[in-house]
């Protein structure tokens, strides 16, 4: 029964920010909203034996690090468009 486990995977919308529990399909999409998902770095064991309450917490700081990277992301386009504009 364990190796079922493996082949099980956790993944998040970084659009909507649902869980999805996933075996095998390494393009899987949202069934909420339809944006394709990011696999989390959670195990489904792991994830399994999370409380709501933790599961509330993984989701906060995932959603704290996409924004923090859709920032990086922002600003590195700005200053692209500003180092053009000034050529």
């Amino acid at each position: 029964m364990g190796g079922c486990h493996n082949m099980l995977r956790i993944f998040i919308c970084p659009k909507c920010y649902n869980y999805r529990i996933v075996s095998r399909k390494p393009d899987a999409i949202c069934f909420h909203c339809g944006e394709t998902l990011h696999k989390s770095d959670l195990d489904y064991v792991e994830y399994i034996d999370m409380s709501e309450q933790e599961r509330a917490k993984y989701k906060e700081n995932f959603i704290k690090r996409m924004k923090s990277f859709q920032e990086k992301i922002d600003t590195m386009l700005t200053e692209q468009e500003l180092t053009k504009k000034s050529k």
